[in-house]
């Protein structure tokens, strides 16, 4: 029988799946992204080369832990 509980578990089971899916490229973004701020600050960059580190570091550190986490788990 529906009931408004059980439609709730079911959305929050389909976003806890779908967020799992999601943590390994989160997890290398964030690292990225710590890469860039350490990067500017230690080359003192300003301008379009700190606009570039920012905007590539963050997604290919997200790309490589999420290819990463999924070559060990077997899921290519």
């Amino acid at each position: 029988m529906w009931s408004l509980a059980n439609s709730f578990r079911l959305k929050t089971d389909k976003t806890e799946a779908l967020l799992k899916g999601y943590l390994p490229y989160l997890v290398g973004a964030l690292a990225g992204m710590l890469g860039a701020i350490l990067l500017s600050s230690l080359l003192t960059l300003t301008g379009t080369p700190q606009l570039i580190l920012f905007a590539l570091l963050p997604v290919v550190g997200g790309a490589v832990v999420e290819r990463v986490v999924q070559s060990r788990s077997g899921n290519s």
